[in-house]
């Protein structure tokens, strides 16, 4: 496989992300939180993850774009690629989405948009500095046995096959209590940037730091193995989130959204 090389660290100087640092950065998410079956059609991807996350079961439109006579054979096999697979077809639309007019295009389409996401990036350093030096997260290159059985409780859903596809170290983060695991989260390097996934604190246990503790941690974690830059999505409605994000540092640098065809 060739390196996998995101946006580099000129982006925190210029405070700027260009397409073509957003194609980067879509890419290296994607071997973040990889399918476990993908097929390529010229420069697109169609992923299949038997129906975990959006993200793994929707088509990245990445670079080649297809000229306008093959763009309605290249859609039919996607269409056709996802209801071979019992799921509706989804597309995964960002800024660095070729061709330029696919999301008009999948609208007169009918495809519905679904999950608008924000992108927020900071510098690892940055985020490090505001960790306490008693920190109570421990991050594990392996999941331990109760680890995964909390993430599925939390999200209602299995993700260990995805993540056992990363392409680079995974760190698995928690926070323990006296009863077990009261807050989670996922850190996936690649290609310089660590990514954010499956945040998660038990409701009995917010209000507490936690989730500040946790991303700290993971910042320092990751910079010790030379990731410069932490990236993350923020769905759009949610702003507490959003909040604590911005108050260690992070600024929205593009969103994403899906295009989903229901049937």
């Amino acid at each position: 496989m060739p390196e996998l090389i995101g946006p580099s660290a000129d982006v925190f100087q210029t405070g700027t992300f260009s397409r073509t640092d957003i194609l980067a950065l879509d890419r290296v998410a994607a071997c973040a939180w990889p399918a476990p079956e993908s097929t390529f059609l010229d420069g697109w991807q169609l992923r299949f993850g038997d129906g975990v996350s959006r993200r793994a079961n929707s088509c990245a439109p990445f670079p080649p774009p297809p000229s306008a006579a093959e763009f309605k054979d290249r859609l039919q096999t996607v269409e056709a690629f996802y209801r071979g697979h019992d799921l509706p077809p989804r597309f995964q639309i960002s800024p660095a989405a070729t061709p330029d007019n696919l999301d008009g295009e999948l609208s007169q389409r009918r495809y519905v948009m679904e999950a608008p996401v924000n992108i927020l990036v900071a510098p690892s350093a940055a985020v490090a500095r505001l960790g306490a030096q008693d920190d109570i997260v421990t991050v594990d290159e392996k999941a331990s046995d109760d680890w995964w059985p909390f993430y599925v409780n939390a999200f209602d859903r299995d993700a260990s096959e995805i993540l056992a596809g990363a392409r680079d170290t995974v760190g698995f983060a928690s926070v323990r209590g006296t009863n077990g695991i009261e807050t989670i989260g996922i850190g996936v390097i690649g290609g310089g940037w660590l990514g954010i996934f499956g945040m998660f604190t038990l409701h009995t246990h917010r209000g507490r730091g936690r989730a500040k503790q946790l991303m700290t941690t993971l910042a320092a974690w990751a910079l010790a193995r030379g990731a410069f830059g932490i990236y993350l999505q923020v769905e759009d409605h949610n702003d507490d989130a959003r909040r604590l994000y911005e108050r260690l540092g992070f600024k929205r640098v593009y969103g994403y959204h899906y295009r989903t065809l229901w049937t």
